[in-house]
């Protein structure tokens, strides 16, 4: 096994850890097929200003998510979709609070050499 294989098996591994940081996450493709995998999210609401350096208030959602797990769920590789009326890739999960969060995909970032995709979330209003 090469180490590129080694890394993108062990990045699974870690994703999918559901006594590491591993988290439920369910996917929603825009044809309304669901599954239910583990990956990485994040939903943080304070981000710096790039031009002032200052902190402002606005979320910043993300997850990253095993491109092996989607397939074998049967979905492909999310992808952004800034018109929610033509069918939005979805993701909810539980905050640490147990409070569940449903976000549409507004860009994914595909790592076809290791195998994870993470996407940028915002609000969604179905």
């Amino acid at each position: 096994m090469s180490l590129r294989d080694q890394a993108a098996a062990d990045l699974r591994t870690i994703l999918e850890d559901v006594d590491g940081f591993g988290w439920p996450i369910t996917v929603t493709d825009p044809a309304g097929t669901t599954a239910a995998l583990t990956g990485f999210s994040s939903d943080i609401g304070e981000t710096i200003d790039p031009d002032t350096g200052l902190a402002v208030s606005g979320r910043r959602a993300s997850v990253a998510i095993p491109i092996a797990a989607l397939t074998d769920a049967g979905l492909g590789i999310p992808r952004g979709v800034h018109d929610s009326s033509t069918g939005a890739w979805r993701v909810s999960f539980d905050d640490s609070a147990g409070n569940t969060h449903t976000l549409k995909v507004s860009g994914a970032f595909p790592d076809r050499a290791i195998g994870a995709v993470t996407c940028w979330l915002e609000a969604y209003q179905p």
